[in-house]
């Protein structure tokens, strides 16, 4: 796998994210003026699926990936140590919006839909600074490693 195929790779990998994230931006720009409460069950949906994927994309990534590069090339452990940080706040926003959308779905409280598209743009913009991260430190891991390392660290990038 060369730079170019690894760089689309990762951006593939994410694409699911950004996809969710603009149907959410979708979903509540309609909503805004809308009395209707409906759209809550496909927000709820929208935010399990997107959470769930996160923490099952980021896990894989934190529990092999990610330790792979900081063994194979320990320069790089700040960098994804920040990979690792950035995975927690994309999370927490995450939660953070289901939890919203949760209380307004139970009447506890009305959804401020302004608060949740501030959050959702947000959240898009830490994906798309998290992803060309990754992709810098991926590729400058692979450029370090020797032999053994790249050939490991593919196979598993290819498990994703």
């Amino acid at each position: 796998m060369n730079h170019d195929d690894l760089r689309t790779r990762i951006l593939a990998d994410h694409a699911h994210l950004d996809r969710t994230f603009e149907s959410l931006d979708a979903t509540l720009r309609a909503a805004r003026d809308s009395e209707s409460t409906d759209y809550l069950d496909d927000v709820t949906e929208d935010l399990s699926f997107a959470l769930g994927e996160m923490l099952e994309h980021f896990g894989v990534e934190e529990e092999a990936i990610f330790q792979q590069i900081r063994d194979a090339v320990p320069a790089l452990s700040d960098r994804v140590d920040g990979l690792e940080s950035a995975h927690e706040v994309l999370c927490n926003k995450t939660s953070r919006l289901r939890k919203l959308v949760a209380a307004a779905k139970s009447g506890f409280q009305p959804l401020d839909i302004e608060v949740c598209l501030d959050l959702i743009a947000e959240t898009k913009r830490l994906i798309h600074t998290h992803n060309r991260q990754e992709v810098e430190v991926f590729l400058s891991a692979l450029d370090s490693m020797n032999d053994t390392d790249r050939t490991r660290l593919l196979d598993d990038l290819d498990r994703l």
